[in-house]
C-alpha cells in the first residue's frame, strides 16, 4: 500500500468512526494506528503509542490545562460564580435587558478563571436562567445569552484551546494569551450591543431590571472583585515576564483556593469534588491530544498535511480568498465536531498553509479560536446550546438555537472587524 492510499484510508476511517459517534480521541487514535500498522508493522505502530504516550504525558505546556481546569472547579464550588453574576446585576440595575447584560459580564470575568466554555455555560447558566425567568425574560433571549457568554471561556485567557494551539505549533502561550485580551473585550462589548438591540427590537423579550442606587453599585464591586483581581494578575504576570503560563496556572489554583478559605465558602468535600471533576475533564481531553499527536505522526511520516499545504499553494490564489475558504471550513466544521479535536485535527494540515502565505501564527491562533467559539453556538451540534438544555430541559431546542442566532451574527461581525484589522489583535503583542 502506498502512503497515499494509507493516508485515504485512515481519512475515511476517520470520519466513519465519527459518524458512529465514536469518541473523537479514540477516532483518531484508532485510524492513526491502523495507518502506521499498514505502513510500518504494528512493530512500529506500537512503538509510536509509547512514544506519543510519553511525548503527551511529559510535556510541560500541557500541565496548564488541569491546572486552569482546577481554578475554575474551586471558584465555582466557593460560590464564586454567584457572587459574580449578583454583582454583575446589581451593576446593570435599573436598565432594560439588564440581568442579560449582567449574564455576559459575569460570563467575561468567569471565563478569566475557568478557560472552559462549558464550565462558563453551565456554571452561570444554573445562577442566571432562574432569574431572567423570575423577571419575565422570554426563554430564547435568556438561553441563547447563556449560551453565547459561555464561548467567551474559549477566548479570554486562559483559553485551554489556545494551549493546544501554541503547543501543536510552537507559538509562545504567551503572546497568545495577550493578544486574545482585546478580542475577549470585544466579544464582551458586541454582545452587550447585542442585547441592547434586541430589547430594542423586541421590548417584551425583558424585563427592567430592579433599580440600584450609586452607593449599592459600589457595593457590589467585592463581588466582582476576586475575579478581576486573578484576571490582571494572571495577564499582568505574563505580560510582564513575571511568570510563564504553567506558572500562572499553579499561582491562580492557590488563589482560589485562598478566595474559597478566607470566604468559608470551600469545604474539604467541595476540594475533593472539584480535584476529581477536573481529572474526569483532564482524562478526555488527555485522550483527545493523545488521538491528535498519533494522527499528527502518521502525517509526518507520510507528508500529507505539507503535499495538501503545498498543492493548495501551487494555485497562486489570492491569500485572503484561501484565507477565506479556511475559515468558511472551520465554521462548517464547527457545526459537527468538538472544538478541542477540531483544532487538533486540523491545525497541522492549515498551519503550513497559513505560515506558507505569510499570515502571523498568533494572529491566525486568535482567529481560529473565535471560528471555534462560533461553532460552539451554529446548528446542528453546538455544544454549548446542549450544555444549556441540560440544566433547561423544559426549554426546547428549537428556542435556544433561537436565541444564539443574533449572537451568532455579531460574532461574524467582530470576526470580519479582527481579519481586516489585524492591529487590533497583535496591539499587545
Amino acid at each position: 500500500m502506498t502512503e497515499i492510499e494509507a493516508t485515504v484510508l485512515v481519512v475515511t476511517l476517520l470520519l466513519a468512526m465519527m459518524a458512529l459517534s465514536v469518541p473523537i480521541g479514540a477516532a483518531m487514535a484508532l485510524s492513526a494506528f491502523t495507518g502506521i500498522a499498514m505502513l510500518y508493522g504494528t512493530g512500529t505502530a506500537f512503538f509510536m503509542v509509547g512514544e506519543v504516550s510519553m511525548e503527551v504525558g511529559f510535556n510541560y505546556e500541557l500541565c496548564i490545562i488541569p491546572l486552569f481546569i482546577l481554578m475554575g472547579n474551586l471558584a465555582t464550588k466557593a460560590g464564586m460564580s454567584a457572587d459574580l453574576y449578583q454583582g454583575c446585576a446589581r451593576l446593570f440595575g435599573g436598565l432594560k435587558g439588564a440581568l442579560a447584560m449582567a449574564t455576559i459580564l459575569a460570563c467575561g470575568c468567569f471565563a478569566a478563571v475557568s478557560g472552559s466554555s462549558l464550565a462558563t455555560a453551565t456554571a452561570l447558566g444554573q445562577v442566571s436562567l432562574p432569574e431572567m425567568k423570575k423577571h419575565n425574560y422570554s426563554d430564547s433571549l435568556a438561553t441563547g445569552c447563556v449560551a453565547a457568554g459561555g464561548t467567551i471561556g474559549v477566548l479570554i485567557p486562559p483559553s485551554i484551546i489556545l494551549v493546544i494551539y501554541g503547543v501543536l505549533t510552537e507559538t509562545s502561550i504567551t503572546d497568545l494569551f495577550v493578544a486574545a485580551v482585546i478580542p475577549g473585550f470585544m466579544q464582551i462589548v458586541i454582545y452587550a450591543l447585542t442585547i441592547a438591540i434586541i430589547v430594542r427590537v423586541w421590548p417584551k423579550s425583558a424585563g427592567v431590571g430592579t433599580p440600584t442606587s450609586f452607593r449599592e453599585k459600589l457595593a457590589a464591586l467585592p463581588q466582582i472583585s476576586s475575579m478581576f483581581v486573578l484576571f490582571a494578575l494572571i495577564i499582568g504576570g505574563l505580560y510582564l515576564g513575571i511568570f510563564t503560563p504553567t506558572e500562572a496556572a499553579g499561582f491562580g489554583v492557590i488563589f482560589a483556593l485562598c478566595i474559597g478559605v478566607l470566604r468559608r465558602s470551600l469545604s474539604l468535600r467541595q476540594v475533593v469534588d472539584a480535584l476529581y471533576s477536573s481529572i474526569k475533564t483532564t482524562g478526555m481531553i488527555a485522550l483527545i491530544i493523545f488521538g491528535a499527536f498519533l494522527l499528527i505522526n502518521f502525517f509526518v511520516l507520510t507528508r500529507a498535511n505539507i503535499t495538501i499545504a503545498d498543492y493548495i499553494l501551487s494555485f497562486n490564489a489570492s491569500p485572503f480568498l484561501i484565507l477565506l475558504v479556511i475559515l468558511l471550513i472551520y465554521l462548517i466544521l464547527g457545526c459537527f465536531l468538538d472544538s478541542i479535536g477540531m483544532v487538533l485535527l486540523t491545525v497541522p494540515v492549515i498551519f503550513p498553509i497559513i505560515v506558507g502565505l505569510g499570515y502571523d501564527p498568533i494572529w491566525f491562533g486568535v482567529i481560529l479560536v473565535i471560528v471555534v467559539e462560533t461553532g460552539m453556538i451554529t446548528p446542528p451540534l453546538g455544544i454549548n446550546v446542549f450544555a444549556i438544555k441540560s440544566i433547561a430541559p423544559d426549554i426546547p431546542l428549537s428556542t435556544i438555537f433561537k436565541g444564539v442566532v443574533p449572537f451568532w451574527g455579531a460574532d461574524l461581525v467582530r470576526l470580519a472587524l479582527l481579519v481586516l484589522f489585524p492591529a487590533l489583535t497583535l496591539y499587545f503583542v
